[in-house]
C-alpha cells in the first residue's frame, strides 16, 4: 500500500495519543496541519490503516466506532454511561495456550462493557 501525506498525518496523530477517537475528531485534528483534507478521505484511509493492521478500531453498544493508534495487544472497557474508553493490558499466556494446539495468534479482540468507576460514584 502507496503511502500518501494524509495517512501518515493520521496514522501520527492517532500514534501520539493513548486515547481514542471518532472519524470527526481524527478529520479535525488532521484538518489543523491539512486543511484541505476531506472527511471521505480520512474514512478511507482509516480503514486502509485499520486492514495493514496500523491501528485498530473499538465499536460502542451505539454503533459508534473509535480508532486506536496503539496496536499492542490489550482490551477496552466501554462505559455505557458516559462512553468513555479504557485500555488494559492483557496476558500472552492465552496466546500461548492457543498456538500449543497450532494455531498462529495474529491479534485479538477483547471489549468490556459495564459502568466505569467515575459514574458508578
Amino acid at each position: 500500500m502507496r503511502n500518501t501525506v494524509q495517512r501518515e498525518e493520521i496514522l501520527s496523530f492517532l500514534r501520539s495519543k493513548r486515547a481514542h477517537y471518532n472519524a470527526v475528531q481524527v478529520y479535525d485534528a488532521v484538518r489543523e496541519k491539512i486543511p484541505n483534507i476531506s472527511l471521505g478521505t480520512v474514512y478511507r484511509n482509516l480503514g486502509k490503516l485499520i486492514e495493514c493492521g496500523d491501528i485498530i478500531s473499538v465499536e460502542t453498544e451505539d454503533i459508534c466506532v473509535y480508532y486506536d493508534g496503539f496496536i499492542k495487544p490489550h482490551a477496552h472497557f466501554v462505559c455505557r454511561c458516559c462512553s468513555e474508553i479504557y485500555d488494559f493490558e492483557i496476558s500472552d499466556d492465552n496466546f500461548e495456550d492457543i498456538e500449543s494446539l497450532g494455531f498462529k495468534v495474529e491479534n485479538t479482540r477483547t471489549v468490556y462493557y459495564g459502568i466505569c468507576n467515575k459514574c458508578i460514584k
